[in-house]
């Protein structure tokens, strides 16, 4: 039969063609993979894809060898199959190898047509393995032609697959592979050729199998291939994905370490394992422009730095450089050592700068660099106020403490002695109330500098608060002591000239010494304030040194503050009543409430002294409001409605309180307002003149009277008289001793009874002990008296009926 197309089974050709095109699919994409490795990887895919290639090409060829109908029945050897399998796989190893390993499309190419080659060997293998009898013959220039177009269209394929154009290349090799078989067997002719006995060759039927088991191998191979890519591809995505991320990810943490790095307050520096500078952010520039200029600081070694960036780096005396360079190996071998340095350096242009050098697992080191002036100045700032008086800027009450302390435990181990000294100032209220407080502070400031001028080793100063200092002086001889003491008289005993006013200041000294008058500080700090105290007491003197019995003194005011507070609780006290009269018709006018306190285990004591320690120690106010309770229940239930007289002290003037217990012991009494009179002397009023006319004249507006006691010993300022209108003006006792034979006393008398006419206010005299002196008053013209001659303290009968009930009323 000579055809150029012999008869074939179309089915067994559609199969060779599938068979064809996913083994060309396959062998390009195992193309692909081997490309994109290297070394024994790259390897492993070029056998693969050599295993694949030949697969396809002898599994197409002998698809189309059983495809083939020549009229009679045809068989294979075995050897010369086998060999043709071999020799189709290791051509196309070489031309994929070349075409993997190589470079430019030329060897690509050429890697292409050794495949196109291992087609057409397979033709001549392949034939030399089918057994047919006769000779056959060949169209060698449409062989020729076959062979040729088939390895270019496989060197197309290797091009064309090899730039990523996979399934373009799977198709060109398809077409290489299928055209080169069936093209050469239509340059064939088998018309001289017949059967032969298949006598221990491979049949048909079992060529079938064979050509089958072959191409499920190839079809397994492209179909992994297939999924491998896939895989490969995914994990290349994914891959590329999160490189994206990471880029991103190091895009923004760089542009961050840069802003930050860039804009951060502090310096910046990197130093390598080897002490050499790697990274530096700007800040160094701006810390330290005028010492590094325009250079390059990365590669800088850090001693080279650290002299540059302190000052060093000029020529200088040999032994301070010398001095700084090893102070800074010092620094270098710690930070090796893995410690953290962490110091100030005061720069020759005042700053203060911070270095913080930190290691890192490295080797190297990180160092932050900050100027800490302002920090430092301001926490220099803090220290000084928590020691210092911000008003005088002399130290403390805290300082002082410790100064004290600190010469305790000095004193204590040396022959060094010392004395601790209270100062108070006198008067100094007066200051703030007649010029304000402004003034009051320019003489306190005035007084600190005077106080703390001159002061010598061993000498401190402080203000311990208000117009309250304290001194500390540590001496050898008493000459020593009494030489600072007459220097602190000398400040406190001066005229003072302020922006507005000049003032004189006058103060109370108070010496304890060490360790005669106390141990500790706490017993020489009270000891000395008990010497003040006692200079203040005495007005001959400015200055006292502590005695034992000033602590006896002490003790018995301490003891009779607590007594005072138990009677409060107890119901220890009792009223006394004594009467006032008119002088004129001798007629009962009304009572004056006298307080009295029989002391348990003392007797009876006098108002002149537990009454200033009732006002030190806060129980007047619990006392008065007792007072003024308890004479308001008596006074409402006597038959007679006579006015009861109250005395108020300056404590109770100063509380606004005292308005509400008023009105709050009207009501609760019953008793009337206009028959309470309150008594309150000048000098509680002049304490706090604003407040307490404010608080009097509230108390006046219920209809309570109010009368101003004492007058003519106190201040008896005619200012006071005026800016309040008293319902009565009370002539103090002391005048009325001897006023029936002394001129003078009469005289006061006279002017004070002269003074209440003009100002249209009834006068009240204390103290008429005899007739002669309740004539003279009755000559003068007086309105009311008191004393022993018209009756003296004590019950009214009528009062002894609710004695019982007052008893019983609590504070």
């Amino acid at each position: 039969m000579n055809s150029l197309f012999p008869a074939h089974d179309p089915r067994l050709l559609a199969w060779a063609a599938v068979v064809c095109l996913v083994a060309a699919y396959g062998s390009t994409n195992l193309l692909r993979k081997s490309q994109r490795h290297s070394g024994v990887a790259q390897g492993i895919w070029i056998s693969v894809a050599s295993v694949l290639i030949g697969l396809g090409i002898w599994a197409t060829h002998f698809i189309g060898a059983l495809a083939w109908n020549p009229g009679f029945a045809i068989s294979f050897t075995p050897g010369a199959i086998d060999l043709s399998l071999l020799v189709a796989v290791l051509i196309s190893g070489a031309g994929v190898a070349l075409a993997t390993r190589g470079d430019g499309i030329g060897i690509r190419f050429m890697g292409g047509a050794v495949v196109g080659l291992a087609m057409a060997s397979i033709q001549i293998f392949g034939r030399a393995g089918t057994v047919i009898g006769g000779t056959i013959g060949w169209n060698l220039p449409l062989l020729t032609a076959v062979v040729i177009v088939g390895m270019a269209l496989a060197g197309l394929a290797f091009v064309v697959a090899m730039r990523r154009h996979i399934t373009a290349g799977a198709l060109l090799l398809g077409v290489a592979t299928y055209g080169m078989n069936f093209g050469a067997m239509a340059a064939a002719d088998f018309s001289n050729s017949s059967a032969l006995p298949a006598i221990g060759k491979i049949t048909s039927e079992m060529m079938s199998v064979g050509v089958t088991v072959i191409s499920l191998i190839a079809l397994t191979i492209t179909f992994a291939s297939m999924v491998l890519e896939e895989a490969d591809r995914r994990r290349a995505e994914t891959e590329r994905q999160r490189q994206l991320a990471d880029a991103e990810q190091i895009t923004e943490v760089t542009t961050l370490f840069e802003l930050a790095t860039t804009h951060m307050a502090q310096g910046l520096c990197l130093f390598g394992r080897d002490g050499h500078l790697e990274f530096h952010n700007n800040r160094i520039s701006n810390l330290f422009g005028d010492r590094i200029g325009d250079h390059d600081l990365v590669g800088m070694h850090f001693r080279d730095l650290a002299l540059a960036l302190q000052g060093t780096s000029q020529p200088v005396a040999d032994a301070l450089r010398e001095e700084a360079e090893h102070r800074i190996d010092g620094i270098i071998s710690k930070i090796i050592s893995g410690e953290t340095c962490d110091y100030m350096r005061t720069m020759n242009d005042g700053r203060i700068i911070r270095f913080l050098h930190s290691p890192i697992v490295d080797g190297g080191w990180v160092t932050t660099i900050d100027d800490v002036t302002s920090e430092q100045r301001s926490q220099a700032q803090v220290a000084h106020l928590a020691y210092h008086d911000p008003l005088t800027s002399l130290l403390n009450r805290a300082a002082f403490n410790e100064r004290v302390d600190a010469a305790v435990s000095i004193a204590s181990e040396t022959d060094v002695n010392f004395a601790v000294v209270a100062i108070d100032l006198d008067r100094f209220k007066e200051i703030n109330d007649s010029y304000g407080h402004l003034v009051g502070d320019q003489v306190l400031k005035a007084l600190g500098t005077r106080l703390s001028t001159g002061l010598k080793e061993g000498e401190t100063i402080a203000r311990l608060g208000g117009d309250e200092f304290a001194a500390l002086k540590m001496f050898n001889s008493i000459e020593s002591l009494r030489e600072f003491l007459d220097r602190i008289e000398s400040a406190l005993f001066a005229r003072i000239v302020t922006d507005q006013v000049t003032v004189s200041t006058a103060g109370s000294i108070g010496v304890a010494v060490f360790p005669d008058d106390g141990g500790d500080r706490s017993r020489l700090l009270n000891n000395a304030d008990l010497a003040m105290y006692r200079a203040k007491a005495e007005f001959d003197r400015r200055l006292c040194y502590y005695e034992h019995d000033m602590d006896e003194y002490a003790r018995e005011r301490r003891a009779m503050s607590k007594d005072l507070w138990l009677a409060v609780e107890n119901n220890g006290f009792h009223l006394a009543y004594q009467v006032q009269k008119s002088v004129e018709s001798d007629e009962i006018t009304g009572y004056e409430v006298l307080l009295r306190w029989n002391r348990p285990g003392h007797g009876l004591v006098p108002p002149m002294d537990f009454i200033p320690i009732a006002e030190e120690s806060g129980a007047i106010t619990a006392i008065g409001a007792w007072v003024l309770r308890t004479a308001c229940y008596a006074a409402a239930a006597w038959p007679e409605k006579y006015k009861i007289a109250v005395n108020i002290s300056a404590v109770q003037l100063g509380q606004m309180e005292l308005v509400t217990t008023v009105r709050d012991v009207l009501l609760q009494t019953g008793l009337a307002a206009s028959r309470l009179e309150l008594e309150v002397t000048e000098t509680s009023i002049i304490a706090d003149k604003q407040r307490a006319l404010h608080i009097l004249r509230q108390i006046k507006a219920m209809g309570v009277s109010v009368a101003i006691d004492d007058f003519g010993t106190g201040y008896s300022s005619l200012d006071t008289l005026r800016s309040f209108p008293f319902d009565k003006i009370k002539i103090d006792r002391s005048f009325m001793a001897d006023v029936d034979n002394n001129d003078q006393s009469k005289a006061i008398v006279r002017a004070i009874l002269a003074l209440g006419k003009s100002l249209s206010v009834p006068v009240l005299a204390e103290g008429v002990e005899t007739s002669s002196q309740l004539d003279v008053l009755r000559a003068e013209g007086c309105n009311e008296a008191q004393g022993y001659f018209l009756g003296r303290p004590g019950e009214i009968q009528w009062a002894s009926r609710v004695t019982p009930l007052l008893r019983k009323v609590q504070l």
